[in-house]
């Protein structure tokens, strides 16, 4: 990876680990549902508005719906709605070490997968290294403070989130090849705001809302929309488009990192010695993961939008 692809992928970092702290904000103040909702409606609309004068962009969008109907159950709705319910009940910190494991399960399943990038030893260690360090984050402590059975469905539906991305990602670089990356972002959350909205109403007329929301939880749906989903979304297609899929997934390494900083400087979650030494094994991991990569020539099976068929 070019330095300018490490910019990209850090600020996508940052983005994403904000994200952490945002949903745990909101989520005090409203439905998981209605988060993700408002989330994909107010997202597509950001992404609405950088092709507005390019139609060319969204040009023949009708012909991949199905496409979009698939990629987004498993890289969006799934994972916006396992971990914002996930974060109801385990901290912003915790919710994005978990979510840290995406990679992990790429690889793997990359290696089955149609066209996937094999196994090889350097992978393998590299990114078993970073895994170590999310183990480090996590610390046996933190499975042992929480006794109730939320506490520990909030660690397993966080961890259904990540996997579902896992899948989600290798989806996207095969359905969705060659199509503009603005029409893939907005196909995707787009197509996620329009199935969750029925939904949501449903539920809404069920269980209405009781009162209004704060004005830092509509303050963090906006930011999660518009910075967690928009400006995160241009980021990602962009790094998928040039570096593939799994080497952008590397980015969830970095989640736990800044969701940590965040949440200890904003939300007062604590931060032990095991971050501080989890967090250098991550960042050793992927370190080592880019470093590899970069070495040689991209295989003519790796995972990218452009090359996977």
């Amino acid at each position: 990876m070019r330095p300018k692809e490490y910019l990209v992928l850090f600020i996508l970092a940052a983005l994403w680990g904000a994200s952490f702290l945002f949903i745990k904000v909101a989520i005090a103040d409203m439905s998981p549902l209605t988060l993700v909702f408002v989330r994909l409606l107010v997202g597509t609309l950001g992404l609405l508005a950088f092709v507005a004068f390019q139609p060319e962009v969204m040009r023949g969008w009708y012909k991949n719906w199905r496409a979009f109907l698939l990629v987004t159950i498993f890289n969006a709705i799934i994972p916006y709605l396992t971990i914002s319910w996930g974060e109801e009940h385990v901290t912003s910190g915790m919710a994005a070490i978990l979510n840290a494991t995406t990679p992990l399960i790429v690889v793997i399943v990359s290696q089955w997968w149609p066209g996937g990038e094999r196994l090889t030893w350097g992978r393998v260690g590299a990114v078993l290294l970073g895994f170590l360090g999310v183990g480090v984050l996590v610390g046996p402590q933190s499975f042992t403070q929480g006794n109730s059975s939320a506490y520990l469905l909030g660690v397993l539906s966080c961890l259904a989130g990540s996997i579902s991305y896992g899948f989600g990602g290798l989806l996207a670089s095969r359905y969705l090849k060659g199509l503009p990356l603005m029409q893939q972002a907005i196909g995707q959350i787009g197509m996620g705001a329009v199935l969750l909205a029925p939904v949501t109403a449903i539920a809404l007329t069920i269980a209405p809302q009781t009162h209004v929301p704060s004005i830092w939880a509509i303050a963090s749906v906006l930011a999660l929309a518009l910075g967690g989903t928009t400006l995160a979304y241009i980021c990602y297609f962009w790094l998928i488009e040039r570096v593939g899929p799994t080497r952008t997934l590397i980015v969830t390494y970095l989640l736990p990192c800044m969701a940590l900083v965040y949440g200890a400087l904003l939300l007062h979650e604590s931060l032990s010695v095991n971050a501080i030494g989890g967090l250098a094994l991550v960042l050793l991991g992927i370190f080592l993961t880019g470093k590899k990569r970069t070495a040689r020539p991209a295989s003519n099976n790796t995972l990218s939008v452009h090359e996977q068929s």
